[in-house]
């Protein structure tokens, strides 16, 4: 009966990122081209599609539910949903984790690789919801200012991939360049996976032996406040390790871990 049940479960994951490769090329080389000749100002065309994005991804995830693949879980849900010109920061433990952020945030951006634009299926969705490429760090955070200041949401991963299970948090710096350049509140939002599947360097068909939780933990919005007595240098070093720190305390809240927080820390405002 568990080999039978082990079975089900390859089978019934196939199918899932099957539906998700299809509808990839079918949403990207007809649906959203078609969506973007529909009239409009060029932010009412792109929440449109941010729009369709996010219930596409709704029902995928809703899918895999049905099929017991999985199952998502929000604590706090009305935080995601009153959010309004925020920098939504997560962990990613997971390769769905992008999938069902988005989906449990109606209105929002991300910053994409640019090496999507180049993939036929992709570049006509990415270009309809008016996703920033990750080309140039100037040009992002030029991008992210205009989108936060007209009501967008900006979904970052700061560790800009999967966190191999068991490792302690290692944020890049980008997030928290973001973050003090456009003083925007920060949600923070934690991502667990349990039992851990779908990580870094794990094939798809080694799944998890029995169904596995998302859960994402909302945390309350601060903003934090430049030093305008630091260069900014140190301030996003700074703040780099403060995020690391708060998410490997609540993740490894047994383990000790190095921060390398300097004495000098800037300040954090709640909202």
């Amino acid at each position: 009966m568990a080999q039978l049940y082990h079975l089900y479960r390859i089978v019934v994951t196939g199918l899932s990122f099957t539906l998700f490769g299809v509808g990839g090329l079918v949403t990207g080389l007809l649906f959203f081209p078609l969506l973007a000749m529909l009239p409009g100002q060029p932010m009412v065309k792109e929440r449109r599609a941010q729009r369709c994005v996010h219930l596409m991804f709704r029902g995928f995830v809703r899918f895999m539910e049905l099929l017991w693949v999985t199952r998502v879980q929000v604590d706090k849900p009305e935080r995601l949903a009153q959010a309004k010109g925020c920098i939504i920061i997560a962990n990613h433990p997971c390769l769905l984790d992008v999938v069902v952020m988005i989906s449990v945030v109606p209105h929002t951006n991300c910053i994409v690789k640019q090496s999507l634009l180049r993939n036929p299926f992709m570049r006509w969705v990415i270009k309809a919801a008016g996703y920033i490429a990750n080309d140039d760090p100037e040009s992002v955070v030029r991008d992210a200012k205009e989108r936060l200041e007209r009501g967008d949401n900006l979904i970052v991963f700061p560790e800009g991939t999967r966190t191999t299970p068991d490792n302690p948090v290692s944020m890049q710096r980008g997030a928290a360049r973001l973050i003090l350049r456009n003083r925007a509140p920060v949600l923070p939002v934690t991502i667990r996976c349990t039992p851990t599947t779908l990580t870094k360097g794990t094939p798809w068909y080694h799944v998890a032996p029995r169904r596995f939780i998302i859960d994402l933990r909302v945390g309350e919005q601060v903003i934090y406040a430049p030093d305008p007595e630091l260069p900014e240098s140190l301030q996003v070093r700074q703040l780099t390790r403060r995020l690391e720190a708060g998410y490997n305390m609540e993740l490894h809240p047994n383990e000790r871990i190095e921060t390398g927080i300097e004495t000098t820390d800037h300040r954090v405002l709640r909202t």
